[in-house]
């Protein structure tokens, strides 16, 4: 059996996820989870009213995505050496503090670079609980067949984090403050990390620790090959909110295009419930051609939204299963003493994917128009798939 014909199977999610053993773990991680959905939104938000400037609140929004980038595979690799309890709780610590502070330097006017240097601490210290969730997955299931539905059901809780953390945010913002959203999500990563740990060491309880390998994750091959589909992928994600924006703004209805949005992360968690056999390259294959779909529906109907929307919500459908494949190759392939840091890799690489992605969709839309720039997610869906064709045993 190869990496490429590993069954991916999804019928049995919910039990998986709300099983005594799994649900107090991915209940914890999803609240430590919850400031990646609440703290863009609101650093912008805070940033640009005390600044006036959008440009300067771009850039301390992506200081903390630049930060936490930059760090989740040197704490990947530090956790699969030391533990989780001596890796993750300090680096929520140092979140915490250094998100709560940033309000405060915000509002006192201090200068850019000591706001943007916070921002940059903030998101080097924010704990890797999805690669912890997911090296974790395979011990809360008692049988090997589960495997590809627990990390469907981690790719649910992740659809589910996409969906209710931005409207958390929004309520936060409205109703308090800005501010008041960012302390939250300090609360929330702090108070996360502590239960996860707390949680996942109950799992750990009579198992022996992994050997110590040196080395990187990245020296196994097929690892390298996920690493550079995975950043392809990331493009889809950071190019379509740009390009709904762009849709919705086309249409004459720029406040709806969170509802594009929401559309395309509702198929997502639909998709979760979904049964699916693809192996990775089948399942980016099946991805893109699913995301032709509302590129065509919007040449043909002149970005007409309602159809669009529909089609988003039915190429949502089959991106679990990318999801799940992908974890089930690490699963496979990575070395139990560098699985976390082979999954943190990931992380990374959609986050750097994701950046060019917007900056992309933004230079299509200004060069090409709204129009053909549609077809960019399906593009990148289609090259990440070439690149996975390359995977082998």
């Amino acid at each position: 059996m190869t990496l490429l014909t590993r069954r991916v199977a999804m019928p049995a999610v919910l039990s998986v996820l709300l099983s005594r053993r799994a649900f107090p773990v991915a209940c914890s991680s999803l609240i430590a989870r919850l400031p990646k959905g609440i703290t863009p939104l609101a650093v912008v938000i805070l940033i640009h009213q005390t600044t006036g400037s959008y440009a300067i609140a771009g850039a301390i929004a992506a200081g903390t995505a630049f930060g936490d980038a930059l760090t989740t595979p040197v704490q990947g690799r530090l956790l699969d050496r030391f533990g989780r309890g001596a890796v993750l709780i300090p680096s929520a610590m140092v979140y915490a503090v250094a998100l709560a502070l940033l309000p405060l330097l915000a509002l006192r006017h201090a200068p850019t670079a000591a706001v943007l240097a916070c921002a940059l601490l903030a998101g080097s210290g924010f704990p890797p609980i999805s690669g912890s969730m997911k090296a974790l997955w395979p011990r809360l299931v008692t049988d090997t067949v589960a495997v590809g539905t627990a990390y469907a059901a981690e790719s649910l809780i992740q659809q589910i984090l996409l969906l209710i953390a931005p409207l958390l945010a929004s309520a936060l913002i409205t109703w308090f403050a800005p501010a008041a959203a960012l302390w939250a999500a300090a609360a929330a990563t702090l108070l996360g990390t502590v239960s996860f740990v707390a949680f996942a060491a109950r799992v750990d309880a009579g198992t022996a620790p992994g050997p110590h390998r040196p080395g990187s994750a990245l020296r196994v091959p097929a690892i390298r090959l996920l690493v550079a589909a995975t950043l392809v992928q990331g493009l889809i994600f950071g190019a379509l909110p740009v390009v709904l924006s762009g849709l919705a703004a086309h249409a004459g209805a720029p406040d709806v295009a969170g509802l594009l949005l929401a559309a395309w992360i509702c198929g997502g968690v639909l998709g979760s419930f979904r049964a699916s056999r693809a192996a990775f390259p089948s399942a980016l294959a099946r991805l893109a051609a699913a995301l032709a779909a509302p590129a065509v529906v919007a040449a043909v109907t002149g970005g007409r939204l309602v159809p669009v929307a529909l089609a988003f919500g039915v190429a949502g459908l089959f991106l679990t299963p990318v999801a799940a494949a992908s974890y089930v190759i690490v699963d496979d392939t990575a070395p139990p003493g560098r699985r976390t840091e082979a999954f943190t890799w990931l992380s990374t690489a959609l986050a750097v994917g994701g950046s060019a992605g917007s900056a992309l969709a933004g230079a299509s839309i200004d060069g090409l128009g709204i129009l053909p720039a549609v077809f960019l997610p399906t593009a990148a869906a289609g090259l990440a798939a070439l690149v996975a064709t390359r995977l082998r045993r």
